[in-house]
């Protein structure tokens, strides 16, 4: 029967099954089953624009498809714009408006609106967006344009049931014909060369059918209605795709199945192979856990391979790479997806595939609906651990993040949504633990101070990992969370996600270690120094300036106590893994103190809007003296810096000077650091602090009334420099104010009036430049 149908004329036998279909027999349906099985068939070699065709007249039950189009278009009961856009498209984001810092405006929608006067900007999309005109939980309704702020689905007619009742039948097959092309493509690495033209085939072979489930989707909210009952619907996809469509007689679906099955083998965070042995590991040792920050080295804590690597800043040689225990993460992050409808399986064969364009864009088309939104934003979180293990491995991770940030953007920047995830799906404990994972990769052994009785371990600046930037949409999205007052008081109360979060930040405290040329000019300048200032800046910096947005009023004491006390215990760790004990290495400097400045700028807030005591907040003398220290050594290296002390490790040093004290950094780096250099100076004995002072400038037989003075620590030339340097330092350390009493109106115009005596700036410039 299937076989005459499809020698007719496509229109006429769209309407005769449909009007078979809407009698109260079955007749019509499996008809209509029958026509599909023939042409949806991956068996058959049936061209692909026959395919789009025969799907185009059956959904129009006899109408020309552009006529339907616009039947549907009439009730459609969306009251979002949601224009989807890539990369280098022009769009607005109205500081005015917007209730999210991530809220952005297609052109149409701007112009429309009423936004003179606003603080606005035009910016040329990086990774893509979508309109959030019509979106209250994201901009106010007063940005609204004319089109969408009286738009309402109270006066929009309920859709006739014959109109839509041929897409209820053949949409669960048209998307079940996309996953078993999605199945039939895949196939097991043998050559990343040879993978990557497989993948690039097959998307070309779904470009049509992917770009007419676009099409539908720009019907309006009555056919994605439909769509998103498909995409979820449980039974439908048990049917269809676990049930004798795949495991029955059809071998060319079983086939694709198994594929599947064989695929889905390693979307758990660890592989079955890597727990096994982490598993004998952990027996041999007699333990379960790790600590993170600190072991002895007979514990059997820490499994470590010598391995022969070189990279720029560390140096060349042996290095111990260290693979944490996987105890020290949720199980359930680990274990292979299951998935329960198309949805969820249409996710991760984008994410298999690497996020193809076409993609991406049909599953965002699809947000205005609502129920569509929450469900694909759970999915979305269901697969987040598999999304950032496929980016780990990505050969094109630069285009990979930017789709993964135009997807997560447009589910985290609505503060219910992501505070119903957090809830639900364990949002917060996902990323922390995929990011401790990420870092996992990268892991040395870390040279500070104490070399040989240092258990501490830090970030390798050198892997492609922190060089190209593959952690930023993992961190992007983390910012995203925090920045909902209801998550951030969820992370800030959870003891837990704290102590995974310090450990995290623990692995970025002293990396990128300097060590001092004394004889000859090193033979390699490395640049990882960029890779460690940008780390910190995003990885460490940004969300604690999430954060502390959180912890301004009276009310949320608690949560500042927590995290101060938390620092410290950090700190001591740390101090405890390096073998710290009064006096720093010679010739050493690190610029990265995060767990020295989630503390300082903890400490300043506490004090500058909740009233706390400063002195309820501070540690005994001894650990006071301890974290004075390391910040001390890198004001005196600064001045080492510019003495020409460094000369011989070339330029970058000189680099990583400049970098610490620039604009975009100082606000996160030399501002913490002299603020807890002033807490040291006014709690310790000052007679100590000047001394330390001067000691670490080497500048102690300068001070003397001798008439002669002998300086074993500097040279001549560098004397006066690195004096004027130690003098220069008190000056600042004197008069510097900006955690000392200064409002931010008064620190914001005495920014704007250092950057606008050096020359005119635009008011856009001046925001780039601007730190506060």
């Amino acid at each position: 029967m299937a076989a005459s149908l499809l020698g007719r004329d496509k229109r006429s036998t769209a309407a005769s099954l449909k009007a078979e279909c809407s009698r109260q027999d079955s007749r019509g349906v499996q008809l209509l089953g029958e026509l599909l099985d023939s042409v949806l068939s991956l068996e058959r070699a049936v061209d692909e624009a026959e395919v789009i065709e025969w799907c185009k007249c059956l959904m129009a039950g006899g109408e020309s498809f552009d006529d339907f189009c616009k039947m549907v278009r009439g009730y459609d009961n969306a009251t979002l714009c949601g224009l989807v856009w890539t990369a280098n498209f022009v769009a607005y984001r109205c500081r005015t408006c917007g209730i999210s810092p991530c809220m952005s405006l297609c052109a149409e929608c701007f112009n429309a609106g009423e936004h003179t006067g606003h603080d606005f900007n035009m910016f040329r999309s990086q990774a893509g967006g979508a309109c959030d005109c019509g979106d209250s939980s994201v901009m106010r309704e007063s940005g609204f344009c004319k089109r969408h702020r009286f738009a309402t689905s109270s006066n929009i007619p309920s859709v006739p049931n014959e109109l839509m009742m041929m897409s209820e039948h053949i949409l669960p097959r048209v998307i079940l014909h996309l996953i078993q092309h999605l199945r039939d493509g895949y196939n097991e690495p043998v050559s990343d060369l040879a993978t990557e033209r497989d993948l690039q085939k097959t998307l070309q072979q779904m470009e049509p059918l992917i770009s007419l489930l676009e099409d539908l989707t720009k019907m309006g909210g009555a056919m994605r209605s439909i769509l998103t009952r498909v995409l979820t619907n449980h039974q439908i996809y048990k049917d269809l795709c676990s049930g004798d469509f795949c495991t029955g007689e059809k071998t060319y679906a079983k086939k694709n199945y198994e594929k599947y099955l064989t695929a889905l083998k390693g979307s758990g965070l660890v592989s079955s192979e890597e727990r096994s042995v982490t598993s004998v590991l952990d027996q041999m040792a007699g333990t379960s856990n790790v600590t993170i920050l600190g072991a002895s080295a007979g514990t059997g804590q820490m499994d470590s391979s010598d391995e022969e690597e070189q990279d720029g800043s560390q140096g060349v040689g042996k290095r111990k790479r260290v693979k944490l225990s996987n105890s020290t993460k949720d199980s359930s992050i680990m274990d292979i997806l299951k998935h329960k409808c198309f949805l969820e399986e249409l996710l991760f064969w984008t994410v298999k595939y690497e996020f193809p364009q076409k993609m991406v864009t049909f599953l965002l088309n699809m947000l205005p609906d609502q129920n569509y939104k929450i469900a694909f934003t759970k999915t979305f979180v269901q697969h987040y651990a598999f999304i950032m293990k496929t980016l780990i491995k990505s050969h094109e991770s630069d285009t990979m993040s930017n789709r993964i940030v135009h997807i997560s953007v447009q589910l985290f920047s609505n503060e219910e949504l992501a505070r119903q995830v957090t809830e639900e799906c364990q949002l917060l404990e996902i990323m922390v633990t995929v990011l401790l994972y990420m870092m996992e990769s990268c892991l040395i052994k870390s040279e500070l101070q104490d070399e040989e009785n240092n258990f501490h371990v830090v970030v390798n600046c050198g892997e492609p990992l922190l060089k190209n930037n593959t952690y930023w949409p993992l961190v992007s999205d983390f910012i995203n969370i925090l920045s909902h007052q209801s998550v951030a008081k969820r992370f800030l109360e959870d003891q837990g996600l704290l102590q995974m979060w310090m450990n995290f930040v623990s692995f970025f405290q002293g990396m990128n270690l300097n060590k001092r040329e004394l004889n000859e000019h090193v033979e390699f300048e490395s640049q990882t120094y960029y890779a460690a200032f940008a780390a910190e800046l995003e990885a460490c910096a940004q969300p604690m300036w999430g954060l502390l947005t959180h912890c301004k009023i009276r009310e949320t004491q608690e949560y500042t106590r927590t995290v101060v006390r938390y620092c410290l215990d950090a700190l001591q760790d740390w101090f405890d893994a390096i073998n710290f004990v009064d006096e720093p290495a010679p010739n050493q400097v690190t610029f990265h103190l995060p767990l020295h400045r989630y503390y300082a700028m903890f400490l300043s807030k506490a004090i500058r809007c909740q009233q706390l005591d400063l002195d309820s907040l501070l540690p005994d003398q001894e650990m006071l003296m301890k974290m004075m220290v390391h910040p001390l050594q890198i004001q005196a290296s600064l001045s080492e810096i510019h003495s020409n002390m460094w000369v011989r490790n070339g330029l970058q040093i000189k680099g990583q000077a400049m970098t610490y004290v620039q604009s975009h950094f100082c606000n996160s780096m030399i501002d913490p650091d002299i603020f807890l250099l002033q807490i040291c100076a006014s709690r310790l004995d000052p007679d100590y602090f000047v001394s330390s002072v001067f000691e670490r400038f080497k500048v102690v037989d300068l001070l003397t009334m001798a008439s002669q003075h002998q300086n074993s620590a500097l040279d001549t030339e560098h004397e006066r420099s690195m004096l004027e340097g130690a003098l220069t330092f008190l000056v600042i350390l004197l008069s510097l104010r900006i955690h000392l009493g200064m409002t931010d109106d008064e620190i914001l115009r005495a920014e704007m009036v250092a950057q606008l005596c050096m020359s005119d700036r635009t008011h856009s410039t001046l925001l780039d430049l601007i730190s506060f």
